[in-house]
Order: C-alpha cells, then sequence, then structure tokens
C-alpha cells in the first residue's frame, strides 16, 4: 500500500494530516442542506482524550465540546490522565499560523488508509488563546470551534452548511442534525 504524507510519497502505513479552521465569519451558504462529508474513524466508539494545557478555563472548554459530542450516543469520549494513554489530546497554545493565516483552531491527527476508509490513530487538536481572545470570543464560541476541533479529531470533515458545526468559518453553530448523521455513518456504517 502506498500512502502520500505532506505531499511525499512513502510505504509508511501511518499519513499525517493537518485540518486547520481559519478566522472568519458566518456567511450564508447556498448549500444550507449540505451533508457533513466525514473522512475516517477510530477503530472503536469509545476514544480516550487528554487535556494537555493547566488552564482550567480552556480545561472547562474542551470539557464542554467532549460533552457535546457524547451526548450524540454514537462516541463515547473518556478521559484519561495522560497524554501517553490518550487517542486525542486537547491543548490551546498562545498563537497558531501557517503560511495561509492565523487560525482560531488547528487539528492534526495520523491514521491508517485502508480500501474501504481510514482508521484514526492519533490525534492533536489546539485552540488559539491569542487569537480567541483577540477577536472577542466568548466561551460559547469558543466551546463551538473546540467541538468544530474536535468533530475533526473523530473524523469529520468540512460542511457547506453554515449551520454544522463543521461549517470552516463558523463560532455560532453547534452539532447540528447533519453533524450526528455523519458521525454515525462514519462509525456505524
Amino acid at each position: 500500500m502506498l500512502i502520500i504524507i505532506h505531499g511525499f510519497k512513502t510505504t509508511l502505513l501511518v499519513a499525517c494530516l493537518t485540518v486547520a479552521v481559519f478566522l472568519g465569519l458566518t456567511t450564508t451558504s447556498a448549500a444550507a442542506a449540505a451533508k457533513t462529508p466525514s473522512w475516517g474513524h477510530w477503530d472503536s466508539t469509545k476514544i480516550t482524550y487528554t487535556y494537555d494545557g493547566s488552564s482550567k478555563y480552556y480545561r472547562s472548554v474542551w470539557k464542554t465540546a467532549v460533552k457535546k459530542w457524547n451526548r450524540t450516543g454514537i462516541v463515547k469520549l473518556k478521559a484519561v490522565s495522560s497524554v501517553k494513554k490518550a487517542d486525542v489530546v486537547l491543548e490551546s497554545s498562545a498563537s497558531l499560523s501557517t503560511k495561509t493565516g492565523l487560525l482560531s483552531g488547528y487539528t492534526n491527527y495520523s491514521y491508517v488508509h485502508k480500501e474501504e476508509d481510514n482508521e484514526i490513530v492519533s490525534a492533536t487538536s489546539t485552540l488559539n488563546r491569542g487569537l480567541l481572545t483577540s477577536f472577542q470570543y466568548t466561551k460559547t464560541q469558543r466551546m463551538n470551534v473546540a467541538t468544530h476541533e474536535l468533530g475533526h479529531a473523530l473524523g469529520l470533515s468540512h460542511s457547506k452548511s453554515s449551520k454544522s458545526v463543521m461549517y470552516p468559518t463558523n463560532r455560532y453553530a453547534n452539532i447540528s442534525h447533519q453533524d450526528k448523521v455523519a458521525l454515525d455513518k462514519a462509525y456505524h456504517s
């Protein structure tokens, strides 16, 4: 099996893929009824996570995002005490940027490419404290960004619907019905 990692060909089974959310304002979309796509899933619906940081504020932001995904009843995210034991690492950073600009959130994950689907093997989701603060995101908006990033860590891609938490530049949306359908399909197909 041949995998492409960041544009280079290799025979490794694990590939890294980076997903980023760019700062922006909500826009109306002609594709309001668009489906939320998925790109992969974990080998189980039971997924471990840990918060790697000292901020109680951001720990609570991530904890709320975890609760939102757990409430779907599709996955069960369970806290563990260390990064080594965690499937998903949640963190915050003073800043995040790439060649394309500043990021409000960022998820980096590794997966094994299989013919029928991709199996996620690790993920790290990060929130940009500096940008979220300078653009005066409320705590609810920060939780929505965290929920979006955690959606990537669970295998969801960007949605074309501005009503979806997976819409790329939306800090206002929560988990929609279409997000739940996509997550269910990724884990139960």
